[in-house]
């Protein structure tokens, strides 16, 4: 079962997201960048980090680059080689596909879906990533 970290502020998203998850594994879904480093630290720190992150961009306060950014520098810390990093889902509004862009190019993000999700693309990007079998 995969350990899975949902950063997702509009409630109805992060719903889905858990409910098209569930059968993947442990989901711990956050609405907040601060909150989302918090639970990924926290992770990191009693040795049982999570497997994947869907992170959406837009966020109130710290925006999700920002928040990715954090995550990064905690696995940095940890001496998480990059090799060895949790692969970030970015989840994105059509307006900010520019943003989801760059963070995938920048190399900190392994992938972006848009919005409106769909279960079967949700678990395909699982797939793509060798998490669960496609």
């Amino acid at each position: 079962m995969l350990r899975i970290l949902i950063v997702e502020d509009e409630p109805v998203n992060r719903e889905f997201l858990k409910l098209a998850l569930r059968q993947q594994g442990q989901c711990q879904a956050v609405d907040s960048g601060e909150d989302a480093v918090a639970a990924f630290g926290d992770a990191l720190e009693i040795g049982q980090p999570f497997d994947v992150v869907f992170l959406d961009i837009m966020l109130p306060g710290m925006n999700g680059l920002q928040a990715l950014e954090q995550l990064r520098a905690l696995e940095g810390r940890h001496e998480i080689p990059q090799d060895r990093q949790v692969p970030v889902i970015i989840t994105t509004g059509l307006d900010d596909d520019q943003t989801a862009s760059r963070a995938f190019i920048q190399g900190q993000a392994l992938s972006y879906m848009t919005k409106p999700f769909r279960p079967s693309q949700i678990c395909e990007e699982l797939a793509k990533l060798g998490l669960i079998k496609g």
